[in-house]
C-alpha cells in the first residue's frame, strides 16, 4: 500500500529563505570587508543585528521547563510500566489517562511543544501548519530543525532522539529552542 502525506511547509519555507537571505547578506559583508569599504567599521554592530535575526528570542519553550515537563511524563510512564507490567496505551485519550494526566490539558502546545506519549516513549513535536519550529543539537553540537510532524522521542530510560530511536540521532534535549514564527513576523 502506498500512502502520501502531504506537509504544509511554509514555515519550514520562511526558515529556509532567512537562512538564503541570512547567507546572501554574510557573502556582501564579507566583500565589502575585503574592499575595505567603510562599512566593514562598522561590523560590531551588524553582528549584533544579523545575531537578532538569524537566533531569535526563544518563545515561551525554557528548557528547564520542557526538561521538568519531560521528566514528569517519563516517569509516569515508567511508574505504569512498573506498576502494569506494560507501556501505556498509545492511542487517543489513553495515552494521556493511563499515565494520570487529563487530555484535554494537553491539546494545544504547552511550552511551545506537542506533547505526545506513544506506549514507551514521548514524542515532543510541532504540527504542520502551526507557527511553531523546534531547534535541537546533536551530542556533537550541529543544530537540527525538527520538520513538521517529526518527533523528538525521548524514553524513560534515558536519552532523546531526532525523528528515530536508532543509533545516530541522539540529542540533547537540554538545547531545545522553539521559534514562534507569528511572534517573529510581528516586527
Amino acid at each position: 500500500m502506498i500512502r502520501f502525506i502531504r506537509h504544509n511547509e511554509s514555515g519550514q519555507a520562511l526558515i529556509e529563505y532567512t537562512l538564503l537571505l541570512t547567507l546572501l547578506m554574510f557573502g556582501v559583508i564579507a566583500a565589502l570587508t575585503a574592499t575595505g569599504s567603510a562599512l566593514a567599521s562598522d561590523w560590531g554592530q551588524l553582528q549584533q543585528a544579523m545575531e537578532v535575526a538569524i537566533k531569535p528570542e526563544m518563545s515561551e519553550g525554557e528548557p528547564s521547563k520542557v526538561r521538568d515537563l519531560m521528566d514528569g511524563f517519563l516517569q509516569r510512564m515508567q511508574a505504569f510500566y512498573d506498576e502494569e507490567g506494560r507501556w501505556p496505551r498509545s492511542w487517543g485519550d489513553y495515552r494521556f489517562t493511563d499515565i494520570g494526566y487529563d487530555p484535554a490539558d494537553w491539546d494545544e502546545a504547552v511550552e511551545g511543544i506537542f506533547w505526545n506519549p506513544n506506549g514507551y516513549r514521548l514524542g515532543l513535536a510541532n504540527y504542520a501548519g502551526d507557527n511553531l519550529q523546534i531547534y535541537v543539537d546533536d551530542l556533537e553540537g550541529n543544530t537540527l530543525h525538527l520538520y513538521d510532524g517529526w518527533n523528538i522521542w525521548c524514553l524513560p530510560g534515558g536519552g532523546c532522539y531526532y525523528h528515530a530511536v536508532e543509533p545516530g540521532n541522539e540529542v540533547d534535549i537540554d538545547t531545545l529552542l522553539v521559534v514562534d514564527l507569528a511572534d517573529d513576523l510581528d516586527w
